[in-house]
């Protein structure tokens, strides 16, 4: 890795074999391009931007990452589906880490699978349209979809995702799914399919039948397992067609998860959430990190619910502007101190790797203490104004230094 946030890939299955690493734009001005010029076993890395239209994965089982997260990698679809798998796509086929927006197709909005089942991670699918999975569309498709955020979609059946034919089972692990909208299934609509879910949060879904699921339609069955997740409204909030089966497995609850700011998009958990530790560690296909790369669990503990595993981590809401004051953001365990936030002058080749933690900043240092420990939700907010001196352009490395643990890696950017 060159710059950007720590991203620890997730392996979910394995792919036998070893290609090339394509780089956009560096290689080819578009993620398309770069797709096409790919072949089997091939790595496309997208820098940070934002990439107009749409892209189709063309039955390659190669993996298209972005090099810093969906925090900072747009693909906009332009009014058309932002990515498609129609090609009998695998679980070789990975997206991993990037915004998907205004997409507004019939079939699918965001991301759409007929005739495949790829490996979806760690993105965030918002603010796109459908008739049918706003969020993400399976048709006769089984994809692996994991540590996504899916909120903001809209659709006439299943404004988060959309399930269809008897073919499709879908495994839906560790995902948020929330404010999504739809006449049916405003979360997750299911029809003549048999999706799995484990570890989510489906919360403030809306729909006029079932707000939060959807499943079957008469002489179509359909049949929904769920377990370890929360959801609002519990089962009251699943709308069943007769013939139809939900089975509400273990570990369910109807809790409301605390996200720090959901209206800004930010689906963070904090110390106390009701979510925190609540997952099921043995479910199959749990990932060892969340949607930024954060540790889910140790070998005794328990993951959290959700696309977000509360971990010692820093952020920044929002974009940064010359001479704005942004937020940002030190998650840790309550009580914790020092708080230190150190900034330098480049990011190392490779990382440093200390009783602390990885260090990836370059010398010369800049040390920033807070003496105040961390408060008791585990979240500490800190304002600051952006220096007069760094004008639009400049790049900031920056870790959190957390008692004894060093946080993640997060690049400011001044627009």
């Amino acid at each position: 890795m060159r710059y950007g946030l720590i991203l620890i890939v997730v392996t979910i299955i394995s792919f036998i074999g070893y290609g090339a690493d394509i780089y956009v734009p560096d290689d080819y001005p578009s993620i398309q391009g770069a797709i096409d010029a790919s072949v089997n076993g091939d790595t496309v890395i997208v820098r940070p931007g934002t990439y107009l239209g749409e892209i189709d994965f063309a039955g390659k089982a190669i993996t298209v990452r972005s090099e810093r997260g969906s925090a900072a990698t747009v693909i906009d679809a332009n009014g058309g589906t932002g990515v498609t798998f129609r090609n009998g796509e695998g679980a070789g086929s990975t997206l991993d880490g990037f915004t998907v927006t205004n997409g507004n197709e019939v079939t699918s909005g965001g991301i759409y699978c007929n005739h495949s089942s790829p490996t979806i991670m760690r993105n965030r699918l918002v603010a796109n349209i459908s008739y049918s999975g706003g969020g993400i569309a399976c048709y006769d498709s089984s994809p692996v979809i994991v540590n996504n955020t899916i909120s903001g979609n809209v659709a006439s059946y299943g404004g988060g995702i959309y399930c269809q034919s008897k073919r499709s089972s879908p495994v839906i692990l560790n995902n948020t799914i929330s404010e999504n909208r739809a006449d049916d299934g405003g979360g997750i609509y299911a029809n003549y399919s048999s999706p799995s879910i484990a570890n989510t949060i489906l919360w403030n879904n809306s729909a006029q039948n079932g707000p939060e699921i959807g499943i079957g339609v008469p002489g179509y069955p359909a049949t929904l397992t769920i377990s370890y997740s929360d959801v609002k409204g519990g089962s009251l909030a699943v709308h069943v067609e007769p013939g139809s089966t939900l089975n509400w497995g273990a570990g369910m609850i109807d809790e409301d998860p605390l996200f720090l700011d959901a209206a800004a998009g930010d689906y963070h958990i904090p110390f106390y959430s009701p979510c925190r530790s609540a997952g099921d560690r043995n479910a199959p296909g749990l990932p060892d990190t969340d949607f930024e790369g954060d540790p889910r669990t140790g070998l005794f503990a328990f993951p959290d619910m959700g696309a977000d595993e509360f971990h010692t981590h820093f952020y920044v809401k929002g974009k940064v502007t010359y001479g704005s004051s942004p937020t940002g953001v030190i998650i840790g365990w309550p009580g914790t101190n020092p708080v230190m936030l150190i900034s330098g002058s480049g990011v190392l080749p490779d990382p440093d790797h200390t009783p602390f933690g990885a260090f990836w900043l370059m010398p010369p240092w800049d040390h920033r203490v807070h003496f105040n420990s961390i408060p008791n939700n585990g979240v500490r907010f800190i304002d600051r104004a952006v220096s007069t001196g760094l004008p639009p352009g400049s790049r900031i490395p920056v870790q959190a230094l957390v008692g004894t643990e060093l946080s993640n890696l997060w690049i400011i950017e001044i627009l």
